[in-house]
């Protein structure tokens, strides 16, 4: 599927699945599909906040998982366009095999 663990500290990453811990969309997952700067990313998740318009997001009020969509990167890297509906599912069907260990830290 294209997912891989990201265990390391540091800056978020494209592809990177986020937890929003501040603001209206507390609680949900996101994925990061851009980067403006080490404290600014924009995340998406096709349906709250589509590819074509994300949400510029603060990084302190973003919580790493241990997951990164390598699809997501490599599209972005390529110059392909994301797909709302593909974003849709890639991030249903982690949610659907993830189990309590998504927190890293806590």
């Amino acid at each position: 599927m294209g997912v891989t663990p990201d265990l390391q500290e540091g800056a978020l990453e494209t592809g990177d699945v986020v937890f929003v811990r501040r603001g209206k969309n507390k609680g949900k997952f996101f994925v990061v599909v851009g980067i403006e700067s080490e404290t600014r990313v924009f995340i998406a998740d096709g349906s709250s906040y589509f590819v074509g318009k994300p949400k510029k997001k603060n990084v302190k009020h973003l919580q790493r998982t241990l997951m990164n969509l390598e699809d997501v990167a490599g599209r972005v890297a390529g110059g392909k366009p994301l797909d709302n509906g593909w974003l849709i599912q890639k991030v249903s069907a982690i949610l659907d095999n993830s189990d309590t260990s998504w927190r890293q830290g806590g």
